[in-house]
């Protein structure tokens, strides 16, 4: 375990731990807490040049919270004594459900656990997800009294991981506040998404002067997509807010929208010619990634956290383009990342 040392820490600063710090919304939170003001420390298995606390790479078996990251995280706790610590470790894009169950539904009741194994009072600040929730009609806003019941494995792991992690808050006195986000999207969003796969295809487009073929399946869903800085600014507001009885806040933008709509809208934003074909959906691409529509009433965020987003969907495409392009001119020097001391896959 790497733990920064008194060199590494700004007396009179709040601390802030944050597990899973290298991942796409891990990123953005350790950047928006540091621009607060919060001396961060990362927690991940994945290389970096901030402040670490490195993870194992051991993965332990679904279910058992008893593992070696939970030691690890209790031993750092204890150095750091944080006055915030943030869990945004999880796992979307791959479709193993071990894997899943692992990073959403036992990493959250491990941090939770080692929390109470270092006797630390900071407020916990956990990403849940808006697939927690069942399904709802159309042009319905949903707000933290939909029921849970979610529809896929993604969303399962994700309800578990929250329903664990606030046992263990609920059972040792923790300080836990629950953020379930909706259809994060950002600069140096994961290439496998839908938007993710688009801007790749825009990306070899306009290095090889001809035009993109954007091809999707028109699933004609309707997703809440919410800036990746907004969702950062609302562990910040979370970290010190003070939300009486409630503990559990959606995080999204308050607008529905279809893949191909934000597609088109990015691929206009980009400047590159373009063919946008949608194929019509059957067989086994009928199968929902989740409910039709989504939409967050984000009303209970902004009277208990303070806090609303503040990026238009436009500014969000064309900062997401700007920074693809300024990653494709200048890719990073791998061999200098190969030699940053840290664990591996985190978040």
């Amino acid at each position: 375990m790497t733990t920064p040392g008194p060199a590494d820490r700004t007396p009179g600063r709040p601390r802030a731990l944050v597990v899973g710090g290298t991942g796409f919304l891990g990123r953005h939170i350790v950047a928006a807490l540091a621009a607060d003001g919060w001396d961060v420390t990362v927690a991940s298995r994945r290389a970096t040049t901030a402040p670490a606390v490195a993870l194992p790479p051991e993965r332990p078996s679904p279910g058992d919270p008893s593992d070696a990251l939970r030691g690890v995280l209790a031993e750092a706790l204890r150095g750091l004594r944080p006055a915030l610590v943030v869990n945004a470790a999880g796992l979307i894009w791959r479709p193993d459900p071990a894997d899943m169950a692992v990073a959403n539904s036992d990493v959250p009741e491990s941090v939770a656990l080692a929390m109470a194994d270092a006797g630390s009072r900071a407020r916990l600040v956990h990403l849940g997800s808006c697939l927690e929730y069942g399904p709802v009609p159309p042009h319905t806003a949903v707000d933290e009294r939909v029921p849970a019941a979610p529809a896929t494995a993604y969303g399962r792991s994700k309800l578990l991981g929250t329903r664990r992690l606030r046992a263990v808050a609920d059972g040792h006195g923790l300080d836990a506040v629950v953020l379930r986000v909706f259809n994060a999207i950002g600069p140096g969003m994961s290439p496998a998404s839908v938007l993710g796969r688009a801007l790749r295809v825009l990306l070899a487009a306009r290095a090889d002067g001809g035009r993109a073929g954007l091809d999707l399946l028109d699933l004609r869903q309707h997703r809440d997509y919410v800036d990746a800085r907004d969702v950062a600014e609302a562990v910040v507001a979370a970290a010190t807010a003070r939300p009486g009885d409630e503990w559990c806040f959606n995080i999204g933008s308050g607008t529905a929208r279809t893949a191909a709509e934000v597609v088109r809208l990015l691929a206009e934003a980009s400047g590159v010619p373009f063919d946008l074909v949608l194929r019509p959906v059957t067989g086994d691409g009928a199968r929902s990634a989740g409910a039709d529509w989504q939409r967050a009433d984000t009303g209970l965020a902004r009277r208990a956290l303070g806090w609303t987003p503040r990026r238009t969907l436009p500014r969000t495409l064309d900062d997401i383009w700007a920074a693809a392009v300024r990653a494709d001119d200048h890719p990073p020097d791998h061999r200098a990342a190969a030699g940053t001391p840290s664990g591996r896959a985190a978040a």
